[in-house]
């Protein structure tokens, strides 16, 4: 019996590309029950438009079809999407702003777009630097983990561990500078 694949947006995007006719269906099915609701949303809260959200969301998932194979394996399925509802939503935002009449709606809608900058540059840095924690050496992701997302003292830590104090923090200070050469690399890119 063969081990079930497990279904990774990077798994997703390559069956997305085998143009079987069976395999790029579900895998398109997957993605879109997968980011659809999230999408849909975030449009709205944009727009304050179901009916807009609807159309820009399937929009979107429809130029995920008709450019699947202009995808890349390791492409962040997520961030693609946000990127063209993003986009989408800036149209109707300037479209809206070109008719309205106020400067306050104008202003609304560039802090919208500074508000949906924001949110994707954060989105794919928090998915850049989990990809950079999950790479690390297991004993120092586990340190790097317990001090950082569990907020537990260095002490707590090389107790738990049955390490020395001094341990724990060169795990932690080695696991910070990688994070940041990565970082500096990501930037540079």
């Amino acid at each position: 019996m063969k081990p079930e694949k497990k279904h990774t947006d990077e798994n997703l995007v390559t069956d997305l590309l085998a143009d079987d006719g069976d395999t790029d269906i579900k895998a398109y099915e997957q993605l879109f029950h997968k980011y659809y609701p999230m999408l849909r949303n975030f449009i709205s809260g944009l727009l304050k438009s179901h009916a807009a959200a609807d159309d820009i969301a399937q929009n979107c998932f429809m130029k995920l079809w008709f450019n699947r194979f202009s995808l890349r394996p390791g492409l962040s399925v997520k961030n693609y999407l946000f990127v063209l509802a993003r986009n989408e939503a800036i149209n109707v935002l300037r479209s809206r702003s070109s008719k309205a009449e106020s400067l306050s709606s104008q202003h609304e809608s560039e802090l919208s777009l500074r508000m949906v900058d924001d949110w994707l540059n954060y989105s794919e840095m928090n998915t850049f630097l989990k990809e950079k924690i999950d790479a690390l050496p297991p004993q120092r992701r586990t340190i790097f983990k317990m001090s950082r997302y569990e907020h537990i003292s260095n002490v707590e830590i090389a107790m738990r561990l049955n390490l020395s104090v001094r341990t724990v923090e060169k795990h932690i200070e080695l696991a910070l500078r990688d994070l940041r050469k990565g970082m500096d690399h990501h930037k540079i890119n």
